[in-house]
């Protein structure tokens, strides 16, 4: 028959308690956030999560400015900081880089406001006609 060895403090705890659970939120692991285009402006950025190098010579780096650290993105092909759209390498993973160097998720449609005065006018000229002139 073999001795049970006592070891202590070693062994007892959270992994004896059949009821702990992990939480779900854990120092040092990256949550997952979803990624969302970043122009600026309607121009697209270098530092957006979609913006890529075709030739893969991307490299994001730090500098500090004033005391703060900024982050800037260098082309290694070129061997200075990253031009942007304006580069015949670059692309956009979702497709949304329009060939001016617009981003086309940051570009907002804008509709037609009318007033109350024109849309009375616009309905008063529907009421004219007579539906037979559309059979």
């Amino acid at each position: 028959m073999q001795k049970r060895r006592d070891y202590g403090h070693r062994g007892r705890g959270r992994r004896e308690d059949r009821s702990f659970k992990r939480p779900h939120y854990q120092p040092g692991r990256q949550q997952h956030r979803p990624l969302r285009p970043m122009p600026i402006g309607d121009k697209c950025n270098p530092l957006c999560p979609f913006f890529i190098c075709t030739k893969h010579a991307k490299v994001v780096m730090n500098e500090f400015y004033r005391g703060r650290s900024v982050k800037v993105v260098y082309c290694r092909l070129f061997g200075g900081k990253c031009i942007g759209a304006s580069c015949k390498y670059a692309a956009c993973k979702i497709n949304a880089m329009l060939p001016d160097g617009r981003c086309a998720k940051a570009i907002k449609f804008e509709k037609p406001s009318y007033t109350d005065e024109e849309l009375m006018k616009d309905i008063e000229k529907l009421e004219d006609y007579d539906i037979e002139d559309f059979s």
